[in-house]
């Protein structure tokens, strides 16, 4: 009998060791899995989770925890009325049933249902995140005018969020706050910022601002004027003329065969182009260039033209005069345009070839003396020469 009643105790005991290592294995298997490394949002919220799944496994642990005192309260109750079961059935079924079967059945079934129960029914899988973030544009204000071409946009966004303005990505810190410069155009400016969470949610916020660009101050210009060509064959001809001036004065340039008016700009400068329509062919005349800031400049131009060159001759048609003023004619040919001068002691006179190569003068002699013979000498501007005589008849009243 002491063999068979060790024999019990040894079977009592094994049995604990067995069942407390499978309500062990249980509790291990319920542990819950570390949390994956992801992004704060997601961390805060598998934190959350954890800390409920916790919580709901507490519950069912103190609940299971009762039931051992009832069932122990019976069994004892029925084993009374045997005083010599009692001590047999007490030492060894009691210390195999309530301990074996209080270890066994409530810490296993407390584990295995408490635990197992609670992280597969009550730490369901976390629903998929659809709601749009937060992004609100702190400065500027809407509406606002700047003088500066580029301007500093800020605003707040939901933490770890990006935000574009267009192709170029804003600065965010890890409290959502995001700023970003951007380059304005002159007049109302429309700035759109989208902003985009981790889960691919985006919403926009826009505003509106303009550019205003500061008047600067008018240089100080002084009046200047510079002539192009100075000379022009096209038809009709033409020159071009250029300067400085007070911004905004206005340019008059005049001559006898054309004319025209311009502005200088706000930074001072001027350009104008005249055409000289009727101006003779070999022509040299004078161009005047007048500011209303009180410039003024001249400036000569030549009409060129298809010239014959013409080999230079040179007449003379009386060689005498008795009138009271007495005169002589000379006449010839010259390149066009050319400066044809007639010389005596007694009286001068200048004239040019025209468009065909002619040239014709009348000189008067008034302090020639009757009678006396003197020279007339003609020249041309090309080197041309010649020399002539003339007497005044004294007063005949004829050549």
């Amino acid at each position: 009998m002491k063999h068979r009643g060790a024999l019990t105790v040894f079977a009592a005991a094994f049995a604990v060791v067995l069942l407390g290592g499978l309500a062990l294995a249980q509790v291990g298997a319920l542990r819950p899995a570390p949390a994956p490394d992801t992004d704060d949002v997601t961390l805060v919220a598998a934190v959350d989770t954890a800390t409920e799944a916790v919580e709901v496994v507490d519950e069912p642990a103190q609940t299971v925890d009762d039931p051992p005192d009832t069932q122990d309260s019976g069994k004892t109750d029925q084993a009374t009325p045997d005083d010599g079961k009692s001590d047999g059935g007490d030492d060894g079924k009691s210390d195999g049933s309530d301990d074996g079967k209080s270890d066994g059945s409530d810490d296993g079934k407390s584990d295995g249902s408490g635990d197992g129960k609670s992280d597969g029914g009550d730490d369901p899988t976390e629903p998929e995140d659809t709601t749009p973030p937060r992004v609100e544009i702190l400065h500027p204000e809407d509406g606002q005018v700047f003088h500066e071409k580029t301007i500093t946009f800020e605003g707040v966004t939901e933490p770890g969020a990006k935000v574009m303005a267009g192709r170029y990505e804003a600065d965010v810190d890890g409290e959502g706050h995001w700023r970003i410069r951007l380059v304005l155009n002159e007049g109302r400016n429309l700035a759109k910022f989208t902003a985009t969470d981790r889960a691919g949610n985006t919403a926009e916020a826009s505003v509106t601002v303009v550019y205003e660009p500061k008047d600067e101050e008018p240089p100080t210009v002084e009046f200047s004027a510079h002539q192009e060509y100075g000379s022009s064959s096209a038809s009709p001809p033409f020159d071009v003329f250029y300067g400085t001036a007070k911004p905004g004065a206005g340019i008059f340039v005049e001559s006898g065969y054309g004319s025209g008016r311009t502005e200088a700009t706000s930074k001072g400068h001027w350009e104008i182009k005249v055409t000289f329509p009727e101006a003779p062919v070999g022509k040299e005349f004078r161009v005047v260039i007048e500011s209303t800031d009180g410039g003024r400049a001249m400036f000569e131009f030549h009409r060129k033209g298809d010239k014959v060159e013409r080999e230079f001759t040179a007449n003379q048609k009386y060689g005498s005069c008795g009138e009271e003023v007495p005169y002589d004619v000379f006449f010839g040919t010259a390149d066009a345009g050319e400066r044809i001068w007639v010389e005596s002691p007694y009286g001068s006179g200048v004239t040019e070839a025209n468009a065909n190569g002619h040239w014709e003068i009348k000189v008067e002699f008034p302090k020639a003396p009757p009678g006396k013979v003197f020279e007339v000498v003609v020249e041309a501007h090309n080197g041309g020469r010649k020399v002539f005589t003339f007497v005044n008849t004294g007063g005949d009243g004829g050549h």
